[in-house]
């Protein structure tokens, strides 16, 4: 499964959102292996970007891991409005849900 974590931030914050989002994701890469991205959706609305960060494969452990991640980097004081968490199954999990 992957989770994909959306949420808009003022484009003048843009680069402490990304270096702190990149070192959040290497945080949780070193704590519980899973492997992340960071992107961006093109253009500004409202005066923010809307920004993803994706998970991919995730373990027993990474919800604590995210948490504890996610609060040590105090990126939340950066996010305007509601940060949106979505998770996906892969092709081959499909098979293995009841």
């Amino acid at each position: 499964m992957d989770r994909y974590i959306y949420y808009r931030v003022p484009t003048d914050q843009a680069l402490v959102l990304q270096q702190g989002v990149q070192g959040l994701q290497q945080r949780v890469f070193d704590l519980c292996g899973v492997p992340s991205a960071l992107k961006r959706r093109p253009g500004v609305q409202d005066g923010c970007h809307t920004w993803m960060e994706v998970y991919r494969g995730l373990t027993p452990e990474f919800e604590a891991c995210l948490r504890q991640c996610e609060q040590e980097s105090g990126l939340a004081v950066l996010i305007r409005g509601a940060r949106h968490v979505e998770d996906f199954l892969d092709a081959t999990e499909w098979s293995n849900e009841a």
